[in-house]
């Protein structure tokens, strides 16, 4: 018996519109660098409260001025009619005053406000300020070595070995004596002296990190094939090298900007910071050390936001760092 043919199957069409116009899935989409650091850092719940948590703070801050407009309460305002006892202590938190008062009759909520401006306006420029010594050092030191690489390294390590709390107790010292300050009048007592002293003692351990990594860089084949073309070295340095700094740069200043905010409070809290018309946590705990077993609020509300702010810079550098490397979380 012969079998029948099978009909030839028709042709399928296929709509190369659709096939255009089809979007890749959203994994399949190209990301910059930024955006996959990013995307991993969102994932992150306690580094992504952090942040928030910080961002609130410094709008806070920012926000000062407004705040006590709408308190009525100014950071320098004396309420000892109302707010101190005939004994000349300090009343607790109530309607008015949601913090209490301190020991002159301020409004401690206020002066907690106005102590974020000044706790986060020394870390941060304090930690620019040590980034960009550290990185431009780091990275002349690393990349061209010789008697650079030894002067700059011999210079980190004294600034290394010196007693840090001392060597600042001293400087603050004998720039406090008089309003001129110091240095022909270039280091006057207050927050920019707080922020020089900082910055002087925080940039070697930047410069280490850039100094290590970069010699591990420098003969890479990229760096190899950027000198072939007859690259400059300085562009070499801050096209080529730099960019692939990023990652442990951004989170040492993460975990740098805490230390600097607990260092000013160190030294306010020995009465070498900023001066007491400017309001600051390490000055409030300063002053609540002698009244806190019978003003428990003078010590409890600025420890708060301090212990809080230290320990979110401190989540968000370490989800910085998981962003940065996903490897290092396995």
């Amino acid at each position: 018996m012969r079998a029948s043919a099978m009909p030839p199957a028709a042709p399928m069409s296929v709509d190369i519109r659709t096939l255009e116009s089809t979007d890749p899935p959203p994994d399949a989409r190209v990301r910059s660098p930024a955006g996959m650091v990013w995307a991993r850092f969102r994932v992150n719940r306690g580094g992504m409260v952090a942040l928030v948590f910080l961002v609130a703070l410094a709008a806070l801050a920012i926000a000062a001025p407004l705040v006590a407009d709408l308190v009525g309460h100014g950071p320098n305002d004396l309420y000892r009619t109302t707010m101190v006892d005939i004994y000349g202590l300090p009343k607790g938190p109530n309607a008015s005053f949601w913090f209490g008062a301190d020991s002159a009759g301020r409004d401690l909520f206020v002066r907690v406000i106005y102590g974020a401006r000044v706790s986060l306006l020394v870390g941060v420029v304090a930690t620019a300020i040590a980034v960009v010594i550290g990185v431009v050092l780091g990275l002349i030191a690393g990349y061209r070595g010789g008697a650079l690489d030894t002067l700059f390294s011999r210079m980190s390590d004294v600034v290394l070995a010196m007693p840090l709390l001392l060597f600042a107790i001293g400087i603050s010292s004998a720039c406090s004596t008089t309003p001129q300050g110091c240095v022909a009048g270039t280091l006057t007592p207050g927050v920019n002296l707080v922020i020089v002293i900082i910055a002087i003692f925080s940039w070697p351990a930047m410069f280490r990190i850039v100094r290590a990594t970069t010699l591990s860089m420098r003969e890479s084949t990229f760096i190899e094939a950027s000198r072939a073309i007859g690259m400059r070295e300085r562009n070499i340095m801050f096209r080529e090298v730099l960019p692939n700094l990023l990652s442990p740069v951004v989170v040492y200043a993460a975990l740098l900007i805490p230390q600097s905010i607990l260092f000013e409070a160190y030294l306010s809290f020995l009465g070498l910071g900023v001066p007491d018309s400017t309001p600051s946590w390490g000055g409030m705990l300063d002053q609540a050390s002698q009244l806190f077993t019978v003003a428990w609020w003078l010590m409890v509300f600025p420890g708060i936001f301090l212990l809080a702010t230290i320990l979110a810079f401190n989540v968000v550098a370490d989800g910085l760092r998981d962003a940065f490397d996903p490897r290092a979380s396995e």
